[in-house]
């Protein structure tokens, strides 16, 4: 399972490949990712969960997009919300599509959970949706979960914990 943090870098990916622009050094790493995964050479389990956290994190720096173009610094973004500056639907509509893009290519399962074990963690300064994508790639049965969070694949309580090996992007791409 990919965490939302490599998942946000395909779309990044996948708008630059639309407009014809070069993509920078810092994602080539996720490119080789992303090639594979559309090749099939690795298949990537996609819980509603993340489906959910990708359109909204994405949503949230489209936003921020619009505020920056509208004038507004970080520090003023709330100014903006009162303004009410949103998104508009061709805006949202493309957003959509590119995480359906990205959700084509994974195979699709949400698993129950086991809410006292993700309280458990969050209580320890865990996020929890970190924690809610960490817990369905231990009940998918995935080999991995890949995250750029240094946090989560640095910590010994979590592999403890949880029955999935957590692992960083380069380690991934050599597992590949």
């Amino acid at each position: 399972m990919l965490d939302t943090n490599v998942l946000v870098k395909f779309a990044f990916i996948i708008y630059k490949i639309n407009k014809r622009k070069k993509l920078p050094k810092n994602l080539k790493k996720f490119e080789i990712i992303l090639e594979k995964l559309e090749r099939v050479k690795f298949l990537n389990i996609m819980s509603k969960w993340s489906k959910l956290e990708l359109r909204d994190v994405l949503m949230k720096l489209k936003l921020a997009e619009v505020y920056f173009r509208s004038g507004y610094t970080v520090d003023e973004f709330r100014d903006a919300k009162n303004e009410k500056i949103e998104l508009n639907k061709g805006q949202i509509d493309g957003l959509n599509k590119v995480v359906f893009d990205i959700w084509k290519f994974c195979e699709r399962t949400t698993k129950d959970m086991d809410m006292r074990k993700i309280e458990r963690f969050t209580k320890r300064d865990f996020s929890s949706t970190d924690i809610i994508l960490l817990h369905q790639a231990e009940l998918c049965e995935c080999d991995y979960f890949v995250t750029n969070d240094k946090k989560l694949y640095t910590s010994d309580e979590l592999k403890k914990n949880f029955n999935v090996k957590i692992c960083n992007v380069n380690e991934f791409i050599t597992k590949i």
